[in-house]
């Protein structure tokens, strides 16, 4: 105690004190560090189910493009464009930019030369936005959507379905699918690999499967990964019904 009876600083009293004020401070930010541990994959969830999301919207974006490029030309969108050689120009999703919302990038694209000639090194560089999956971390001017080109799909290596076969396709036909971003292509001129991932893929940009674009236009998220490989090709041919319950919608 000191002369006005007050614990001293070097007292056992302030010891006690000190100690208590310690051990609630320590309490405290136990109780905060576990609160942040419990919320941090709720975070997670929330900030993948948001880039989902965007994902399916960027999807509904391309199918409304899909329609009215259709009903401008009578059939769907060829998988590249072609010179007066037959020498491919530019992917099926430069041909689809006049039919967005936003045309900016088109008119930034010479569709006379090459997607990679130096005079669209700059549009090749920024991916127009309906082509870039917000969970994509591969380099710039790429994307993972690619249409599903097959002998047996609705869009062929030689020809495109018209917009009559393409409305009279089972409603769960794929047109344009989710691709792994270990597998993503240049936007403007890559290939198309959907076929393959469909067959043989157990993942893709997004945590436990795909996105895919329907023949209808609808967006369903694909649990790959259980999927039999007769239901996987059932996806991809017009004429053949799939099995109900195949898939988990989103």
């Amino acid at each position: 105690m000191d002369a006005r009876g007050k614990p001293s600083r070097s007292g056992r009293g302030w010891e006690v004190r000190s100690g208590s004020v310690t051990g609630r401070l320590l309490a405290v930010a136990a109780v905060l560090v576990a609160a942040v541990i419990l919320l941090l994959p709720v975070s997670r969830g929330a900030r993948e189910a948001a880039r989902r999301s965007q994902c399916a919207n960027n999807l509904k974006s391309i199918g409304r493009a899909i329609d009215a490029y259709s009903r401008e030309h009578g059939s769907l969108p060829t998988p590249f464009s072609v010179d007066a050689d037959g020498h491919p120009l530019h992917s099926w999703r430069v041909l689809l930019l006049p039919y967005f919302d936003d045309v900016a990038a088109a008119g930034a694209i010479d569709v006379e030369k090459r997607w990679d000639d130096p005079a669209n090194a700059t549009a090749g560089l920024a991916t127009a936005e309906p082509y870039r999956c917000p969970s994509l971390r591969a380099p710039a001017g790429t994307t993972t959507y690619q249409l599903v080109v097959s002998p047996e799909g609705l869009v062929r290596p030689d020809r495109s379905a018209t917009r009559e076969e393409a409305a009279s396709a089972d409603r769960n036909t794929i047109l344009v699918i989710e691709v792994p971003e270990g597998r993503a292509v240049p936007w403007m001129g890559g290939g198309d690999a959907g076929v393959e991932v469909l067959m043989g893929s157990d993942e893709g940009c997004h945590p436990g499967g795909v996105m895919a674009l329907f023949a209808d236009g609808s967006i369903d998220f694909l649990h790959i990964g259980s999927l039999p490989l007769d239901v996987r090709r059932s996806l991809i041919t017009p004429e053949a019904d799939t099995p109900p319950g195949s898939f988990d919608l989103p």
